[in-house]
């Protein structure tokens, strides 16, 4: 019995010592602003970015701002129709294009989280952008 006990015991610690994936351990929620984006404000706007590395989630944040400060829509809507079927086929494209330098920023935080980064940038709006 006592061998039984010991035995079970010594596989216990085995499995727990050479565990290959974390089940038991929760994960890290992320920041608060990757909850609820931060509001745009007269002076500043911010942007998030998440991903596997800094230099991708500064990127992607730095994407978010662009996009919230200057957009340009284009829609290309073509209509078909097919007067032997009584039909009509409609289509349309719409592309958004966004292209801004961004050199006034700051990097507000940087989070590692469950093996992701996220960016929280503040960019302060300059005279006559």
């Amino acid at each position: 019995m006592i061998k039984f006990v010991l035995v079970l015991w010594i596989s216990a610690q085995t499995i727990y010592g050479f565990w290959l994936f974390d089940w038991f351990s929760p994960q890290e929620p992320p920041p608060q602003y990757a909850l609820e984006h931060p509001m745009m404000t007269v002076t500043k706007v911010y942007g998030v970015g998440v991903g596997k590395s800094f230099l991708e989630a500064k990127t992607k944040a730095l994407n978010d701002i662009a996009t919230q400060l200057k957009s340009d829509v284009r829609s290309i809507t073509s209509v078909s129709k097919n007067t032997q079927a009584s039909q009509t086929q409609t289509d349309q494209q719409i592309t958004v294009l966004t292209q801004r330098k961004i050199d006034n920023f700051t990097v507000i935080d940087e989070s590692y989280r469950n093996d992701l980064v996220y960016v929280l940038i503040e960019h302060t709006f300059v005279k006559g952008e």
